[in-house]
């Protein structure tokens, strides 16, 4: 639908500035038309203000607008605020109980962590104290994406991204017989390098489900030249170090019903 100037009736185009009257005509005028200074159309563009043409302007002084269309429109306002503050309550209450969901969800898994802790250590948790508890719990989380790899031939290459790739080469390696394997989001070899020393690697991966993966494979390699285990804690470590040491003294001392670990 084609517009027309109310001073000139020549067409409004989308080429043509152009302002429209916010009163009853909803007319458009070209802004070159207009008996008004360019300082003043430019702050009513600028903040948005209402043009009224001077027609709409004598009818409105000449019948003024009665109470009734008063309350109509404010009542139309009202709804409209209403309308707004609740769809704002509704998404502020959902993010709400999308939150609480998420504590909950957190305190299950606290709940289970705690739990698994306790159990593996027997129930006795005799010389730790409740900031060395949740320490060990976020530590044993954080490393539930990592799994440790042994024997892997330390790299030949001289540059520190030359040693990453032909790591990362390797561990691909060992894994292809298992299946399709995301990428690493990281490699580390640990402790300092050695002569004739292959160090422990770190493999780092984005979801715990690859870790788990790997550890439940009984052909990491056919051979068995490499192994791997989870990366512990070194409260874990101490613990199975502890008891390796009692079975292999109850061993030492004669006690038949034990078997080696």
């Amino acid at each position: 639908m084609t517009n027309f100037c109310l001073v000139c009736e020549s067409a409004v185009t989308p080429t043509t500035p152009s302002i429209k009257c916010g009163g009853f005509c909803k007319k458009y005028c070209h802004i070159k038309c207009l008996n008004i200074a360019e300082s003043e159309v430019t702050a009513i563009i600028a903040n948005k203000n209402t043009w009224i043409c001077e027609k709409c302007s004598l009818s409105d002084r000449d019948h003024p607008v009665s109470a009734a269309v008063i309350e109509a429109i404010i009542a139309k306002q009202l709804d409209l605020l209403r309308n707004q503050l609740q769809q704002s309550m509704d998404d502020h209450f959902k993010r709400l109980n999308d939150r609480i969901t998420t504590v909950e969800n957190n305190v299950r898994i606290i709940q289970d962590e705690w739990s698994e802790f306790k159990n593996s250590h027997n129930n006795d948790l005799s010389g730790y104290n409740l900031n060395d508890v949740v320490s060990e719990i976020e530590d044993r989380k954080l490393r539930s994406h990592n799994v440790m790899l042994f024997n892997i031939p330390e790299s030949s290459a001289s540059a520190v991204a030359g040693k990453v790739t032909e790591d990362l080469n390797h561990v691909m390696k060992i894994l292809a017989p298992l299946g399709t394997y995301p990428q690493p989001s990281k490699i580390i070899r640990m402790g300092q390098n050695k002569p004739n020393v292959n160090r422990p690697l770190k493999i780092l991966y984005d979801s715990e489900s690859s870790v788990m993966k790997i550890l439940k494979s009984n052909k990491l390699n056919p051979n068995r030249l490499h192994h791997s285990r989870p990366d512990l804690t070194k409260m874990q470590l101490d613990h199975i170090n502890g008891v390796k040491k009692e079975f292999s003294d109850r061993i030492g001392n004669g006690e038949k019903d034990c078997f080696k670990i």
